[in-house]
């Protein structure tokens, strides 16, 4: 082995170009596998995370189960205190929050003389942060509008044909009302319509309470969950786990569930598919790089035989038998190959980082991580690679006749 590693050293020494190109594949290869697990890897989780952000998927929202309900008359609806318990509990991770909505109805509307009919919501003070709603023009409620019953509202970009300003008059229901802030057009996630935010008519809870409904029932809670800090587990596994946690809470005073959890789903069958068929094609791609780093391999090893024909006439004069040579020449493809493999791996630790420090600085928080699987498989499978492409040229070299081999120039 050290004789193989002294050529392999030789080689590198004297012809630079000609070594780089034979183990470019199989550096290519193993470096764009250990680079590709670390970025699907770390990128699966940011993803997970930012889309349950986008989506709502971090977010579980409580809502009355009115078959069971038909069913069972006398069981409890939703109410405050069922809110009350969820903030208060502490199997949560801290920082969730717990709001409510209330409502949820058309109305009739009159703006500037023109009739509309809206969709209507009484929210807490915690919704806007929740939902990720932003004033555009004017202001959200304050203290003072929730802790009183004023009747101001804020309006959704679009709403009443997307033509309101901060400070109009408008009537709901007979109602007179006072709009202090419209909000930013928010991207649809959901049916969209008259269902959208950028449609909604927002009032204070108490206010929409007071002047729609004095049940003080929530049509839905709303648990947004915050992740731990340094949290580096799968988003999904933890939403999950939140959701026995509120369905244990909410289940204390009861002995029929008569809610239902709304949010990320366990079934995640097509998502898994999609992230497969991914990481399938890209190391496929890995692989291939590998197949053509050995036929690299099998061509310089047979133009090496084919230089050292001399060399390989001599060694079987002094008596190394067949055995030797195609040990030899094994031996030395097999180091050809371990070289590229651990130049791969050391190149795509520096990708690796500096990839990590460019996307922190300019995307998003991307740690530096590798996945050690990775290193280990492909510098074995490179080395079987090489292995199985070296057989031939070895082989050949092994077969040469000692004679005609030493009368070669």
């Amino acid at each position: 082995m050290w004789a193989a590693l002294r050529a392999t050293i030789e080689t590198f020494r004297s012809e630079k170009l000609r070594f780089f190109l034979t183990v470019s594949g199989i550096i290519v290869g193993v470096g764009s596998l250990v680079i590709m697990a670390s970025f699907l890897e770390v990128g699966q989780n940011i993803l997970q995370e930012t889309s349950a952000q986008a989506t709502g998927d971090d977010v579980i929202t409580v809502s009355n189960d009115w078959r069971q309900m038909n069913e069972h008359p006398d069981v409890r609806r939703l109410d405050q205190r069922d809110q009350d318990a969820l903030a208060a509990s502490t199997l949560l991770s801290e920082g969730t929050r717990v709001t409510a909505t209330y409502g949820m109805t058309n109305r009739k509307a009159v703006y500037k003389t023109k009739e509309y009919e809206p969709f209507t919501i009484g929210v807490g003070a915690e919704a806007f942060e929740v939902y990720k709603l932003r004033i555009a023009r004017g202001r959200l409620f304050s203290a003072e509008d929730y802790a009183g019953s004023p009747r101001v509202v804020i309006v959704g970009a679009l709403a009443l044909d997307g033509k309101v300003e901060v400070g109009d008059p408008l009537r709901v229901q007979g109602r007179p009302y006072t709009v202090i802030g419209v909000l930013e057009e928010k991207a649809d996630m959901g049916p969209g319509g008259p269902w959208s935010w950028n449609q909604r008519l927002m009032f204070p809870e108490r206010t929409y309470r007071l002047d729609f409904d004095a049940t003080r029932r929530p049509t839905n809670i709303v648990v947004k969950v915050a992740l731990p800090v340094g949290f580096d587990g799968v988003v999904k596994d933890f939403m999950l786990a939140s959701q026995t946690i509120v369905d244990n809470v909410l289940m204390r005073n009861r002995t029929v569930k008569t809610y239902e959890l709304e949010g990320v789903s366990s079934d995640d069958s097509t998502e898994m598919l999609i992230l497969d068929t991914i990481r399938a094609l890209l190391y496929l791609t890995t692989i291939f790089s590998m197949v053509v780093g050995g036929i690299n391999i099998m061509n310089i090893m047979l133009v090496t035989v084919v230089e050292r024909t001399r060399e390989i006439g001599l060694r079987r004069a002094l008596g190394a038998t067949r055995g030797l040579i195609l040990q030899q020449f094994l031996a030395e493809t097999l180091m050809i190959t371990l070289v590229g493999a651990v130049i791969g791996v050391v190149g795509a630790l520096g990708v690796l980082a500096v990839g990590s420090w460019a996307l922190t600085e300019w995307v998003t928080e991307w740690p530096f991580w590798v996945e050690p699987w990775s290193v280990v498989t492909g510098v074995l499978f490179s080395s079987v690679i090489g292995l199985g492409f070296g057989v031939y040229p070895a082989w050949r070299a092994s077969r040469l006749d000692p004679v005609e081999a030493l009368r070669s120039d």
